[in-house]
């Protein structure tokens, strides 16, 4: 009896195998096809994480800065790139019209304990040596996310930290559209910032 069902395994698996590679006429071909598999798995694991670096968020400073741990305990303060959020902390300044709903946001988005990608620009850091990155969690990017909501204005477009510019033209141009956030008060968003006392 356990001869007659380790036949029956065998054929099964012989069967399986069969028809698995009916498809190929000889062994170089199957090898042919694996080796393209891996390198077009290669190829797209190289496009969606090169210049990724993941981190855990440690704290939200404010719509566009945030505080992020790396591996080995570095701790960073990371400055969104091409936008910019009214202010909500900034020392005597007054909170601006939709800084502390930017903040929340982001603070809802990016909750503390979260793993995010952070991809580096370029030039890595500012005049006040914080990292200028992009940000993305579950695959979004959260730097447009901001400014879709119309949370966030684009500003200090300075190349060659420039690389998703067009995306997130494209979607300040909808929120704009839209009269979301900042849009919806007239004359409130300037080249230089926001017009407020």
């Amino acid at each position: 009896m356990k001869d007659f069902v380790n036949s029956i395994i065998a054929l099964f698996i012989g069967g399986f195998l069969f028809f698995q590679f009916s498809n190929f006429h000889d062994v170089n071909d199957l090898l042919q096809s694996f080796k393209s598999s891996v390198q077009t798995q290669n190829e797209t694991k190289s496009k969606n994480y090169s210049g990724f670096e993941r981190a855990i968020i440690k704290n939200i400073k404010d719509g566009d800065t945030i505080e992020v741990e790396f591996s080995g305990g570095r701790i960073e303060t990371v400055r969104l790139l091409l936008v910019d959020t009214p202010e909500s902390v900034k020392p005597n300044t007054p909170v601006q019209p939709f800084g502390k709903e930017a903040s929340d946001y982001i603070r809802k988005t990016l909750i503390k304990g979260n793993v995010v990608e952070i991809e580096k620009g370029k030039e890595e850091r500012d005049k006040y040596n914080r990292l200028l990155a992009y940000v993305w969690k579950d695959g979004e990017l959260i730097n447009e996310l901001l400014v879709r909501q119309g949370l966030a204005r684009i500003a200090y477009v300075y190349e060659p930290n420039a690389k998703y510019l067009d995306k997130l033209r494209k979607a300040e141009n909808e929120a704009k559209k839209e009269r979301k956030g900042i849009w919806s008060i007239e004359g409130y968003v300037s080249e230089n910032g926001f017009n407020y006392p």
